[in-house]
């Protein structure tokens, strides 16, 4: 097993309660993350310095959908949205938005956005995921999760991970890119408490799984069969998510959180809440668009004050 210790350079962004979501569109070379608790949406500017714009509540993820255009999940509502903020509605998950709302997310290798779900309060048992297809329904494929997490697939497409960070689990289930449905258990990939939580991941290459660990201070790297090859330290307890960005994505970016931290820790973290970038050796697998069209016209969605939220993220 491997371990490094990052030299890392920093996002120009004031610390987040709660950065997450890291996402590289190839095509316009743009990086986007979303604040979940801070319910904000940031874009990331050539020069590196990222721009915010609100959402009406905790803003779970967002994926690329056309040149200036994202797909965010926040509550129950999936809309479109642009560096200024939400554009208009696309879909809505049947969920009451008072309970639940959307966290992770990704776009699957043809197009269709994944997104899950947990309780407010009391998330055991509860989370779940759903599919977003292009033609704007949605399907639920899976239940009895407590906090689904980050979302993957292997190179080939074969296979779908998911992340449930309360069971500290990153399951692999077969995939068919032509259906909503998950297939068999091929792997389960059981992170050690000790070590923190499974939180957001990404996928590289050659089939490995890098994934932040909440209270963990760090990035594990996995083999698909769930042996742990690296583990990438970082000055924060808490990253939350990371992605493989640049050119030749070979950048890895890691979003982090100081969201109830104790002051004690917060002194030892001065770094919480910041998003870090580094060069690696390897290479990440490219993300897919959301594959719907654009909507001619969308009903106009208005800012409105965060809910109160007591889940665990």
């Amino acid at each position: 097993m491997k371990i490094w210790h990052s030299r890392p350079t920093l996002l120009d962004h004031p610390p987040l309660l709660l950065a997450e979501g890291p996402c590289w569109d190839a095509a316009t070379g743009t990086l986007s993350l979303v604040g979940i608790d801070d319910a904000l949406f940031g874009t990331v500017r050539d020069g590196g310095e990222v721009s915010f714009a609100p959402v009406p509540d905790f803003l779970g993820c967002a994926v690329p959908w056309q040149d200036g255009l994202w797909l965010g999940a926040y509550g129950s509502t999936v809309a479109a949205l642009g560096p200024a903020g939400p554009l208009g509605t696309f879909a809505e998950l049947p969920l009451d938005a008072a309970q639940f709302r959307a966290n992770d997310g990704a776009c699957d290798p043809a197009g269709r956005f994944w997104v899950g779900t947990l309780a407010r309060t009391s998330p055991a048992g509860r989370g779940a995921l759903w599919a977003v297809l292009p033609d704007g329904s949605v399907h639920r494929a899976l239940d009895g999760l407590a906090i689904p997490n980050g979302l993957g697939w292997s190179p080939d497409g074969t296979v779908m991970y998911v992340t449930d960070s309360l069971a500290g689990t990153i399951t692999g289930y077969e995939f068919d890119p032509g259906s909503t449905g998950l297939g068999e258990v091929r792997s389960v990939i059981r992170v050690d408490p000790a070590l923190g939580a499974p939180d957001g991941l990404a996928v590289d290459a050659t089939g490995q799984l890098w994934t932040a660990v909440w209270d963990g201070g760090a990035v594990l790297r996995h083999t698909p069969e769930g042996a742990l090859s690296g583990v990438l330290e970082f000055p924060v307890s808490r990253p939350t998510s990371c992605a493989f960005t640049g050119p030749g994505l070979n950048e890895l970016v890691v979003t982090s959180a100081s969201v109830a931290l104790p002051a004690e820790e917060l002194a030892r973290s001065p770094l919480a809440g910041r998003t870090f970038r580094l060069t690696t050796d390897v290479q990440g697998l490219p993300v897919t668009r959301f594959a719907a069209p654009v909507p001619a016209s969308a009903a106009p969605v208005h800012t409105a004050p965060a809910l109160a939220d007591g889940a665990q993220r």
